[in-house]
């Protein structure tokens, strides 16, 4: 059975983070560190992304991005559905790399036979 576009989906973090002072640093580290450990990848300066199979996977998720939020800053999560996200258009540049290699795959081998 081919899952359905409309039901697998994607969230979208986005965040704009002081980096002024030393202990704002440690936060903009320890966050993108603890997003990544989520699963997410970058698709471009502070916009990062995950594919997600479901909308119970996307509310563990966002439970979870709320207890590693820093305290100051602000950050957006947005749902796409993977067609909504397919369909992205790029104006200017190219498409990220991992998203080409990896795209919405759970499991992706490399290299051997």
């Amino acid at each position: 059975m081919i899952k359905s576009e409309y039901r697998q989906m994607r969230a979208l973090v986005l965040f704009d983070l002081p980096c002024v002072e030393k202990e704002d640093i440690s936060s903009y580290n320890k966050f993108l560190k603890n997003l990544k450990k989520l699963g997410f990848y970058m698709l471009q300066y502070s916009v990062y992304t995950k594919f997600m199979i479901n909308e119970s996977e996307f509310e563990r998720i966002h439970k979870k991005i709320i207890q590693i939020i820093p305290n100051k800053g602000n950050i957006i999560i947005i749902k796409l559905t993977e067609k909504q996200y397919s369909d992205m258009v790029y104006i200017s540049g190219e498409k990220n790399r991992y998203d080409s290699i990896v795209g919405n795959n759970n499991v992706v081998m490399f290299g051997g036979e």
